[in-house]
């Protein structure tokens, strides 16, 4: 072989390899490309670039946990497991880092666990420029004056960031035409109602504006009282007070049982019916309801929440 063809040889593989290398190269960037897809996401706290289908997650947020449960939505490593509710019992395995309460959570393990995203609610927004130093940080959570709203705006987003839009619609839309079926139901019957918790022994009650709004707003019931003051705590009441609004129906939210993750509402049941509210119509009829405790109280926007609270409603209507 002379030494012309040599070199012509040699050339063709060296242009081979270059080839190669590049279409390696090339395979590489575009697959880091993939991986690297972000989405910008505006929620409460801001506007934040986020991962798209980021492996590592964690949740501060019982409502954003539900919805990602509720898609089939993967990548959860850190969690509060205290007061979680019992629909959402499987995440209390060891796979799952506990990271303490929804207020009392451990921020230096999730520094440990160093996640793609983070997302919270209200409880930690004064943590959020801390939380937003580890990890890309979204604050998600419940406006309990505006549920539907909410629900609707964080099933979104999450089915956004994880690529689950159409199973997202889907599920919304089967659960406002619920809300809707019930609401028209309520009204033609012109039910009045009272809303109240059950904490330690004392009662609040709550209105139209209150965290209870939804019972008026979308399922249709008329206040049986319209000058309850709007506040976080709600407005305490005593039985005379019951006695005299005499409400078609009375809403109990047993707090400790939600904040236990307890279905026990006997407690709360001791404290509401007593022998002045028995001579109530309210009593007589059958209609002081518990509501799901854990749904309404610790459960907040999210779609397994959102579906105890309409089934709550909708034993109403049969």
């Amino acid at each position: 072989m002379n030494k012309k063809k040599i070199n012509i040889i040699v050339g063709v593989a060296i242009v081979a390899l270059i080839g190669v290398f590049a279409a390696t190269k090339l395979g590489n960037k575009d697959n880091e490309g993939e991986k690297g897809e972000t989405i910008k996401i505006i929620h409460t706290a801001g506007e934040t670039e986020v991962p798209k289908n980021p492996e590592k997650v964690v949740v501060l947020d019982y409502a954003s946990l539900d919805i990602m449960d509720s898609l089939d939505i993967k990548g959860l490593v850190g969690l509060p497991k205290k007061n979680l509710p019992t629909y959402l019992s499987e995440y209390k395995e060891e796979k799952y880092t506990d990271l303490g309460g929804l207020k009392e959570f451990r921020l230096e393990v999730i520094n440990e666990i160093k996640p793609n995203l983070i997302i919270i609610e209200g409880r930690q927004a004064d943590y959020y420029e801390e939380l937003s130093a580890i990890a890309p940080t979204i604050q998600l959570g419940t406006d309990t004056t505006k549920y539907l709203e909410s629900l609707e705006s964080n099933v979104n987003i999450i089915g956004q960031i994880f690529g689950k839009e159409d199973a997202a619609t889907s599920k919304l839309k089967e659960l406002n035409k619920r809300v809707e079926e019930v609401g028209k139901k309520i009204k033609e019957q012109g039910f009045n109602a009272l809303a109240t918790i059950i904490t330690d022994g004392s009662m609040s009650v709550y209105g139209a504006g209150s965290r209870f709004s939804i019972i008026f707003e979308k399922f249709g019931f008329v206040p049986t009282d319209e000058n309850i003051e709007v506040s976080k705590h709600g407005q305490n009441i005593t039985y005379e007070y019951l006695l005299a609004k005499n409400p078609n129906y009375l809403f109990v939210v047993d707090k400790s049982a939600g904040t236990s993750g307890s279905e026990d509402y006997s407690a709360a049941k001791e404290v509401i019916e007593n022998e002045l509210v028995k001579t109530t119509d309210t009593y007589k009829n059958g209609n002081i309801v518990y509501l799901n405790a854990q749904a309404w109280y610790v459960g907040g926007a999210g779609l397994q929440a959102a579906d105890l609270i309409i089934e709550d409603m909708e034993g109403i209507t049969k």
